[in-house]
């Protein structure tokens, strides 16, 4: 039902839309034009894998094209942005992305579509400027994702806040589904003597399953997108409570950060303490270009020279420990701490060559539910410990 008023809502929104473009009436002073600052924008990002397991058969050397997109952003009557994307990822799967409205009403915006629930640093921060080509653990096993919703936001220079609330994603994906409730605060203190940039967030959501949809479960991968999932839960949660604590600094060609993250989920036996946690700390630094952090994530990096201009572009190293434990689920999920160091050649600030190198330490859980076929076969076989180790590789492009 949520889903269905809020979809509404949003196509009232959209179908106004040829009232909203017809010229308005002739009052004899200059208006904004009905469309302005198009902008068509896209990325292009390929990955390549090699992992195996110390004590399974999991082995994989394999590539994918992890995702295309195409998009077209602007204004309406030079007061309404909109933004709309789409996604093809290897299986050929075409998919809505952003789609959205904002309109700013003095200082904040009020913003109606399909986007990102307002939750972590590191969700938050594009996947064009992650060093390492996955993001957090958690934010893939907590389902940090994009919904149809309503937001009112505002962006400054030293704060920023968000507070929205949200139906399913627009394709229907059981584990996006019901409804949510999601808000972020952050500060941005500059120490002008020290030269340092820094970044303070605290995020919240509350989902709730629908009732004519299965309940949510936790899950992960092992550092790729290309493997089967290595975590995982069985469905069990019919709401849960997110909760988020980030930080990062940059100076210069240097930056840090780290998150800390807690999902509290809701069930019939759940005994109250069943908490899920995971949480990162990264550190990295550039040669020939400097990172930058603003807007409450990192942007795009600052490339001295361009290789298509005859300089040498820039280089980025970064070391990342990441943790996940779905332990604590009523049939224990497992959990394990990653650790990765990274590479990019930055070309130029819209194309780059990486490399990822891991090591995951897990104990695997008490369920096969979803497990990549290696990983349940030792669950099954009641061997506990795995050792994944593997390499990334990834080329980007986007304009």
């Amino acid at each position: 039902m949520f889903f269905r008023i809020a979809f509404l809502a949003i196509g009232a929104v959209f179908f106004s839309g040829p009232a909203a473009l017809a010229a308005p009436p002739d009052t004899g002073q200059s208006v904004a034009p009905a469309l302005s600052d198009p902008k068509v924008f896209g990325r292009v990002v390929a990955d390549y894998a090699i992992a195996s397991g110390e004590n399974s058969a999991f082995d994989i050397s394999s590539g994918e094209l992890r995702t295309a997109r195409i998009g077209l952003s602007g204004k309406l009557y030079g007061r309404t942005k909109f933004k709309a994307e789409l996604s093809i990822d290897n299986d050929g799967e075409v998919a809505l992305t952003d789609a959205y409205v904002e309109y700013k009403i003095g200082g904040p915006m009020i913003r109606v579509g399909q986007f990102k629930t307002p939750n972590s640093f590191n969700e938050q921060t594009s996947s064009k400027y992650t060093l390492t080509h996955e993001r957090a653990a958690f934010t893939d096993a907590f389902s940090l994702n994009r919904r149809v919703g309503v937001a009112v936001l505002e962006s400054r220079e030293r704060y920023s806040y968000a507070l929205g609330i949200f139906a399913q994603n627009i394709e229907g994906e059981a584990s996006f589904g019901g409804y949510a409730l999601a808000g972020r605060v952050t500060l941005a203190p500059r120490f002008g003597a020290l030269g340092l940039q820094t970044h303070f967030g605290v995020s919240a959501r509350y989902r709730k399953a629908d009732t004519d949809q299965p309940l949510f479960s936790y899950s992960q991968r092992p550092a790729s997108h290309i493997p089967g999932r290595i975590l995982a839960t069985e469905r069990f949660a019919a709401s849960d409570v997110f909760i988020g604590f980030e930080t990062a600094v940059a100076k210069g060609r240097f930056w840090a950060a780290g998150e800390y993250a807690l999902t509290f989920p809701t069930c019939a036996a759940c005994l109250g303490d069943d908490a899920l946690s995971g949480g990162y700390i990264e550190a990295g630094f550039m040669v020939n270009g400097e990172p930058a952090l603003k807007g409450a994530r990192f942007d795009r990096p600052t490339v001295f020279s361009d290789v298509d201009e005859g300089g040498l572009g820039a280089l980025a190293f970064a070391l990342r420990v990441d943790t996940i434990d779905l332990e604590n689920a009523p049939t224990s999920g497992g959990a394990y701490n990653s650790y990765t160091i990274g590479a990019d050649w930055w070309l130029s600030a819209q194309m780059r060559l990486g490399v990822n190198g891991y090591i995951i330490d897990a104990d695997l859980g008490e369920t096969t539910a979803g497990l990549d076929p290696a990983f349940a076969s030792m669950v099954l076989a009641g061997l506990g410990d795995e050792t994944v180790r593997g390499v990334a590789f990834r080329a980007q492009f986007d304009f």
